[in-house]
């Protein structure tokens, strides 16, 4: 691990053990975290914002998982479920990631909008997809849908994710946790093929 990454693993464990809104990320904070000095640090992360911008994005990295996408013994519609079911709210914090989503799109999109914002829902989109992309191409391997259909499979999972987030605000006594979910179920059993049979 580079000393660039031992300074987010650094700042990210700072943020986890905080409570709450209440996570200390300042240059000395984060350095004496990381064992080194506070000049160190800059040398590697000018601004704080360079060093929020770096910690968001590596908290995205670390917060999705894979699950068991690549255990070809499970079916291949839950495994694909279980991952993309990771970028929509959940039961325990839906109004707080609503609000997160919808904050980091005006931040980054509205007539206030922010360059460091901007940046951060590029690459959080860029992200989402590439992870879309990698399990699709996984199942894909194993014959569960054309290769030629991962790119705009993909491109469709991500858009229901992104509708719902939506719909789950402007809508949420129709778009609730459990609709989302039953909505993504319906698009992921379009995506896939049916299984082979085993007696042909």
């Amino acid at each position: 691990m580079s000393k660039r990454d031992d300074i987010i693993s650094a700042a990210i464990r700072l943020a986890e053990q905080a409570p709450p809104g209440q996570a200390s990320l300042s240059v000395r904070a984060v350095a004496k975290e990381a064992g080194i000095g506070a000049s160190t640090l800059r040398h590697y992360f000018p601004t704080q914002a360079d060093l929020h911008e770096a910690i968001t994005r590596g908290s995205m990295d670390m917060a999705v998982k894979d699950f068991s996408i690549t255990d070809s013994s499970r079916d291949p519609g839950e495994r694909l479920f279980e991952c993309c079911a990771q970028f929509l709210p959940n039961h325990e914090h839906r109004e707080i990631q609503l609000e997160l989503w919808l904050t980091m799109h005006i931040s980054a999109l509205g007539p206030e909008r922010r360059a460091v914002t901007r940046r951060l829902l590029e690459y959080g989109h860029d992200f989402t997809y590439t992870c879309l992309h990698r399990w699709l191409e996984i199942l894909a391997g194993e014959g569960h849908l054309d290769p030629a259909e991962v790119a705009p499979s993909a491109t469709a999972l991500f858009t229901m994710l992104d509708g719902l987030a939506l719909h789950s605000i402007v809508t949420p006594e129709r778009v609730t946790v459990d609709a989302a979910l039953d909505h993504l179920r319906w698009l992921i059993s379009k995506v896939l093929a049916p299984a082979p049979d085993p007696r042909r």
